[in-house]
């Protein structure tokens, strides 16, 4: 993330200086600002009048790269031409520019409501969002030519970060996958003849929907409390039938928003790196470092989807052994260690998928060293990672059996059975039955080799045949 220096700053009132420089970037956030040009012309003058201007902290969409810069959407009832800007990218924008963030806010909302008075008709019958999606009008954004409006003024329109909601998730999905017909108006149930004292219906309250509705729905009296679970089932099922991708994004996101998250736009530069894995591993390495002994943290904020959150993820350590044999042996050790940070408790399984993969480019290696292209080195770096491995952590299963597996890769059959003889007794006390399982596989592929005859042993309660009685 671009650093937010004074010069990206110049040119926003105090109050907004002072809270752009210090965003929280550790939690889902927004910062509602406001733009005003001197002078509109009326059709553009009653846009400006509708727009309204967010500086986000998330983006409820990060996992699915690439992302744009900023996102903009049109609603209706009551009429609003509303910009998010992840305040990274608003950083790294103003700067690729040459500008200041102030400037950057202006023409953003410029070029919005430009296009939105271009499509007048669209906006106010409240179409503009489903015509955007399918491409048959221009995105709200998508202008590349700077609107001529004069130098904008921004202000705040409060006086703090304030919670991102289902609005503004509603906005990003509806940006991204047209419009999903979720109705939000505040549910009133029916009046009952012989009202409950503690029931909050009974007495009349209205409830905005969906959490409002949820969160009152255990206070409620049976009837209340049917006639509360079928509206949320039929609106929820109306939802689902006017946008299933729409939906299921905003469900997920919806779901995602009180989990740990990765800072400063990490999530969506991790998902576009997904085919260079160096570039993922350093990512991956710097989002570690704002996790330190929080794995399940970590886990969440990893994951891509709310069924994923609250888990570990296996592909950070796969990744580890693939730095391996792309050759990018230091790579691979780097990550280790700063997983290791995240979650000190698997430091030696971190540490012996960094040493099988030291040996993974200890082949790459010894491949370019036959061709006289490079020395070889780094299988006395691998082996020398082992030893200190299974020194550091001699009753570690997973230390043992990937000591093993690095040894294989080096061809020292030897040395490695005795790694996974040594981790066998250590599985089976442990009772980590998948463990003695892989080791027990391991072993005979070792002691039989593929092509090599393995003699059966004869059940001791069958007689050889030989002395077998025919059937009769």
């Amino acid at each position: 993330m671009t650093e937010t220096n004074a010069a990206l700053l110049a040119g926003l009132p105090d109050d907004v200086r002072a809270l752009l420089a210090d965003p929280p970037l550790d939690r889902t956030r927004l910062l509602e600002l406001a733009v005003r040009w001197a002078d509109l012309p009326s059709a553009l003058a009653g846009m400006a009048d509708a727009l309204r201007l967010f500086v986000v902290t998330w983006d409820p969409l990060e996992w699915l790269a690439p992302r744009p810069e900023a996102v903009a959407t049109a609603n209706v009832w009551p009429l609003e031409i509303v910009v998010y800007v992840p305040v990274w990218s608003l950083a790294e924008m103003a700067a690729r520019q040459e500008t200041t963030m102030s400037a950057v806010l202006a023409r953003l909302g410029g070029r919005a409501i430009t296009a939105a008075a271009a499509h007048e008709d669209a906006v106010t019958t409240g179409r503009y969002a489903e015509l955007a999606a399918r491409g048959e009008i221009p995105g709200l954004l998508s202008g590349d030519a700077e609107p001529a409006l004069g130098e904008g003024v921004i202000t705040a329109e409060g006086a703090s970060w304030d919670y991102i909601g289902l609005g503004a998730i509603t906005d990003f999905v509806q940006e991204a996958f047209g419009p999903v017909a979720l109705d939000r108006s505040l549910v009133e149930l029916t009046v009952t003849a012989a009202p409950r004292p503690d029931c909050p219906a009974c007495a009349g309250r209205r409830f905005n929907f969906p959490a409002n509705l949820a969160e009152a729905q255990d206070h409620m009296c049976p009837p209340h409390r049917n006639e509360a679970d079928a509206v949320t089932r039929r609106r929820i099922a109306r939802a689902e039938a006017s946008n299933p991708s729409g939906w299921r994004m905003l469900g997920d996101a919806s779901a995602r928003l009180s989990l740990p998250h990765l800072p400063g736009g990490l999530a969506t530069r991790l998902a576009a790196a997904r085919n260079d894995p160096v570039r993922r591993a350093r990512l991956l390495a710097e989002a570690a470092a704002g996790f330190p002994g929080r794995p399940d943290d970590f886990g969440s904020a990893l994951a891509e989807n709310r069924d994923q959150a609250g888990r570990f993820p296996a592909w950070p350590i796969i990744l580890i052994r693939e730095l391996g044999r792309a050759g990018q042996a230091a790579e691979a050790v780097t990550l280790s260690e700063a997983l290791a940070t995240v979650d000190p408790a698997r430091h030696g399984r971190f540490a012996g998928e960094a040493a099988a993969a030291l040996a993974e480019a200890a082949l790459a290696e010894a491949a370019l060293a036959e061709a006289g292209l490079a020395e070889a080195g780094l299988a006395d770096d691998a082996r020398a990672k082992i030893a200190g491995n299974v020194e550091r952590w001699p009753d570690d299963v997973w230390v043992r059996m990937l000591a093993g597996d690095a040894l294989i890769i080096l061809g020292d059959v030897e040395a490695a059975l005795a790694q996974l003889r040594a981790a066998l007794p250590l599985a089976q006390q442990a009772k980590d039955y998948k463990a003695v399982r892989g080791l027990s596989t391991r072993i005979f592929r070792l002691v039989h080799p593929a092509g090599e005859p393995v003699q059966r042993r004869q059940s001791r309660s069958t007689p050889p045949r030989s002395q077998r009685k025919g059937r009769r």
